[in-house]
């Protein structure tokens, strides 16, 4: 068996601000497995730090193929989903860029 890793997932997850290890133990440690209402897909979810890390897995023969995956607030009063919401640090860097960016920036 191979856990296959698309370039869709790979996209995603960057942007996403999620870690690939977070993702890899979510498919192969799942806490629960649910078939996908939208998809021939089963989403596996592993809830780690107050986070529900959720993987989209595609059974192909014998091989998993991830083909997404999101985090979002493992407790359900809180409504936020984390799709676009960046980790802390990948906003510190974001604005530490753009504040050297404008320092950086040639004055006429």
């Amino acid at each position: 068996m191979q856990i296959i890793w698309t370039n869709h997932l790979r996209e995603r997850i960057q942007q996403r601000g999620l870690s690939p290890s977070l993702v890899d133990k979510a498919v192969r440690f799942p806490d629960q497995v649910i078939k996908s209402s939208t998809t021939d897909s089963n989403k596996h979810i592993k809830v780690i730090d107050g986070y529900k890390i959720v993987a989209a897995v595609k059974r192909q023969g014998s091989d998993w193929v991830i083909t997404s995956a999101w985090w979002e607030h493992a407790n359900p009063s809180n409504r936020y989903s984390g799709h676009s919401k960046p980790f802390l640090l990948e906003t510190i860097i974001q604005k530490f860029l753009l504040w050297l960016e404008k320092k950086l920036k040639i004055r006429p």
